[in-house]
């Protein structure tokens, strides 16, 4: 069995360079081989702070490295298939940020293409790693609060608009969708992961016209499980709170400002008898404790804690979301 990851970084964007890199480095069974960036200044200056071996402007000559076993994919949406795939092909583990694809054939591509080469493929989605949410899964599981019936969430940015607009992220042919790709699709998994349920209908309303990108998105999902949930996700309200109600048949659960991994907050469980906890969760570096954990999962040869069929979940899901809003109809998803 292997003994240690050598990985490759494609992209040294600020979640590169402040979360991911800084969570390779942490687990002592990991060793950065090689970083990739198109401006060679960048590539070798990210080699040389975060240790990396080599400094590459294409990614194919990193995949060709035989040190490199496990490869990070963090450039824009769009270029993640195509890369995702090249280094499956290569026979090199996936690490893809989120979404995994702008597009549901896409998707399927990567976790075939995967599934193939007999490799592992994760997504960051590194909420699964939150205190907060595990614990939430946790008390949800135990039918402490009973069936969960109904669920209300908010997540917001606040108004970032004008930095977005002016990155690749306000670019339709990169990002695909607006905020529900940008900011969404933490909270969209992070419902599945706390359910344990897939979406099966959509209901959306987005603030733009057609084929904009949206900036706010209403959403309505109905659960194979049969509950439901109110999903609010923006990049516009200022002071968001940045809150979850999870309601119950015994019971709810209140997360305050606990939607956004970047903020600490507060947990309450309270119960139809009137008993009631609260604790705090300090804000962590999700993203490394994501890639922490994806690394543990390709050392101990078992299935990653999100994996490319929740990548997949997600695209679909957003897929949904984009239909639903700009034609205005629900939309049913496959269980």
């Amino acid at each position: 069995m292997t003994t240690t990851n050598g990985w490759g970084l494609i992209g040294t964007g600020r979640i590169a360079e402040d979360r991911i890199l800084p969570g390779i480095n942490s687990y002592a069974g990991n060793q950065l081989i090689g970083v990739v960036s198109r401006d060679s200044v960048r590539a070798n200056d990210f080699a040389k702070r975060f240790g990396a071996r080599h400094a590459y402007t294409s990614y194919d000559d990193l995949l060709r490295n035989p040190q490199v076993t496990v490869v990070a994919i963090h450039t824009p949406n769009a270029l993640h298939a195509e890369q995702a795939i090249a280094a499956a092909r290569a026979g090199k583990h996936v690490f893809c940020d989120k979404p995994m694809a702008t597009s549901v054939a896409d998707a399927e591509r990567i976790v075939r293409e995967c599934e193939k080469a007999g490799v592992k493929l994760g997504v960051n989605f590194h909420n699964r790693f939150m205190p907060c949410f595990i614990e939430t899964k946790r008390v949800v599981d135990s039918g402490e609060i009973g069936t969960v019936m109904l669920v209300q969430l908010e997540a917001s940015a606040g108004p970032g608009a004008a930095s977005v607009a002016a990155s690749w992220r306000g670019d339709p042919a990169l990002a695909g969708l607006g905020t529900s790709m940008n900011v969404g699709v933490h909270v969209y998994d992070i419902l599945r992961y706390i359910l344990s349920s897939e979406v099966v209908q959509v209901s959306a309303m987005f603030d733009t016209a057609p084929g904009v990108m949206e900036k706010t998105s209403l959403a309505t999902f109905r659960f194979a499980s049969g509950a439901m949930a109110q999903v609010n996700v923006n990049q516009t309200t200022p002071n968001p709170y940045n809150d979850f109600v999870i309601y119950g048949s015994k019971g709810r659960i209140t997360g305050r400002a606990l939607t956004r991994s970047r903020a600490g907050g507060e947990l309450q469980v309270m119960t139809n008898d009137g008993a009631s906890r609260s604790s705090e969760f300090p804000a962590i570096n999700a993203h490394a404790a994501c890639v922490v954990g994806f690394s543990q999962a390709l050392l101990e040869g078992r299935a990653p804690g999100a994996s490319g069929i929740d990548g997949l979940r997600s695209v679909q899901l957003t897929d949904a979301l984009g239909k639903s809003a700009w034609e205005g109809v629900h939309v049913r998803l496959a269980a």
